[in-house]
């Protein structure tokens, strides 16, 4: 018999495997890490499901009967889509980090540095659409290109 619970939140297929890259096939509940914080987070604050998320499909995680206790059971499990939410969120950011610095030391076309990061994590086209990814990265990235016109520092003395 098995002392953990097994408790399956909803998130989206690019997310599992994100989550599967990160923390492999099934996450053992610490408080420690960016996931246990945000599951505290989430379940402290009671999130309801408000807004339509497509959760295709579950991320299973295992807790000790004790930290269930911690946790709270103010909400339902398969309404934790904040969950979702909150690692997507960190995916992008990390993401677009890696863009970034790819960008900076080697020189390297971000969409084509973007694709190498999600097929090396398992995403393919079917999980996240990549164009609508890479639009997003051109939004938030902080990686501006420079002019490369020259000034003229005479005409302002």
């Amino acid at each position: 018999m098995s002392k953990y619970i097994t408790k399956e939140i909803p998130v989206s297929l690019h997310v599992k495997k994100y989550l599967e890259y990160s923390f492999g096939k099934q996450y053992e509940f610490s408080q420690n890490d960016f996931l246990g914080k945000l599951i505290i987070s989430v379940f402290k604050k009671g999130f309801r499901k408000e807004e339509v998320i497509k959760c295709d499909s579950t991320y299973s995680i295992n807790l000790l009967p004790r930290q269930l206790k911690t946790i709270g059971d103010c909400m339902e499990w398969s309404d934790a889509v904040y969950i979702n939410k909150g690692v997507d969120e960190i995916f992008r950011k990390i993401l677009f980090f890696h863009i970034d610095m790819m960008r900076k030391i080697e020189n390297q076309n971000a969409f084509d540095t973007m694709i190498q990061s999600l097929y090396e994590m398992g995403i393919g086209e079917g999980d996240i659409n990549f164009e609508s990814l890479y639009r997003d990265y051109k939004r938030k990235c902080s990686y501006k290109k420079t002019n490369k016109r020259k000034i003229d520092f005479g005409a302002y003395l």
